[in-house]
């Protein structure tokens, strides 16, 4: 069982968009999971082999307890039924209590997919007479994340002490990411490219400057929040 499971759509979704989150979830603590729906295989640069090692080498950086592969091809992440089991599968087997997923009105097609597809099959995860042979359970709640543009997020998250496990975690997909000193000159992508690594840090520096933060990342909830006490939640610390 896992307190959190993030799901992307290739190997490195996670770590560029949300890596500092999974970091501090796991320093405080709780058991965070990663499903990557595709194995990157249309991917410009890498094989499938190579991308598995960086990807194993990266959960080992971000300390995960689990990370699942499913076999959805890459370039062709859709809403089917199909791919909505294979999600359904994977959530009644960890049984999260929190997802993560992509929010939709993204550059790549796959991510925004993807996270149409975990949310219908988060829902579907928590009906019993959908047979899968394992327990019908649903998420208490998704949380999702944007691509690289995004509007005022609900929430923030304080990435500031984990930037540094964050940028491993991501450089140890050598394969797709270019690295310090690295000339990126006839890269034919723009996240091989040191560009898209300053656009990563851009968008953590803005997030983060909405929270008193040097970094940030965002988030977004699928339905208001309960609150019981507003200055236990919002008193603590001054906006300035």
């Amino acid at each position: 069982m896992l307190d959190v499971m993030a799901f992307g759509a290739h190997p490195d979704d996670c770590e560029l968009v949300i890596g500092g989150t999974l970091a501090a979830l796991k320093d405080a603590g709780h058991k965070v999971g990663v499903c990557d729906l595709t194995r990157g295989e249309a991917g410009t640069y890498g094989s499938v082999e190579t991308r598995a090692q960086e990807l194993k080498r990266a959960t080992e950086i971000l300390g995960l307890d689990a990370r699942e592969t499913l076999d959805v091809p890459d370039g062709k992440v859709l809403n089917t039924e199909e791919n909505r089991m294979k999600v359904v599968k994977v959530i009644r087997q960890y049984r999260p209590r929190l997802i993560l997923a992509f929010v939709g009105n993204t550059r790549h097609p796959d991510h925004g997919c993807s996270g149409a597809l975990v949310k219908d099959a988060s829902f579907i995860a928590g009906l019993k007479k959908i047979e899968t042979g394992q327990d019908a359970y649903r998420p208490a709640r998704i949380l999702t994340f944007p691509e690289l543009k995004f509007d005022i997020p609900d929430i923030v998250v304080d990435v500031t002490k984990y930037w540094d496990i964050k940028m491993a975690a991501i450089r140890a997909y050598g394969s797709q990411i270019i690295q310090e000193g690295e000339d990126d000159r006839d890269t034919e992508t723009l996240v091989r490219s040191h560009a898209f690594l300053d656009i990563i840090e851009a968008r953590s520096s803005y997030a983060g400057g909405m929270i008193n933060a040097k970094y940030g990342e965002p988030f977004f909830v699928d339905r208001p929040v309960a609150i019981d006490d507003l200055v236990e939640v919002f008193g603590k610390k001054p906006v300035r």
